[in-house]
């Protein structure tokens, strides 16, 4: 068994939301990295090569979905799985259709979060 800390990329533009995150991930032992907008995300996916994006779907002037769609096209990334986060009422449909391989609604209970991101990186 590899002693890899699995790397999770976070991309949230609430500062509030992700310290929580990047706190609660930190403390499982886990490796995270942090954007607050899409800018550059598919150049930064790339040179990281994280083992899942928790992204929210709406960040300022910008569609999560959209990003996710991006990513699952490029073959280079293709295989990183991706989960959505929305306070959205449609939104998991709209994860679904863009590609994503997980969805949590907002608000969310943080071990809820821990749960499904275990899920996702053991997967």
């Amino acid at each position: 068994m590899s002693d890899k800390k699995p790397h999770i990329l976070v991309v949230e533009d609430s500062d509030n939301i992700l310290e929580v995150i990047t706190l609660m991930f930190d403390f499982q032992g886990w490796q995270v990295s942090t954007r607050t907008s899409l800018t550059n995300i598919i150049a930064d996916v790339k040179e990281t090569k994280p083992d899942l994006i928790l992204m929210d779907m709406l960040l300022s002037g910008a569609n999560g979905c959209d990003a996710c769609t991006t990513i699952k096209n490029d073959e280079a990334i293709s295989d990183i799985p991706i989960m959505i986060m929305s306070a959205h009422p449609e939104a998991h449909r709209e994860a679904k259709n863009a590609g994503a391989d997980y969805f949590i609604a907002k608000p969310f209970e943080m071990d809820a979060l821990i749960s499904k991101v275990k899920q996702a990186i053991e997967a």
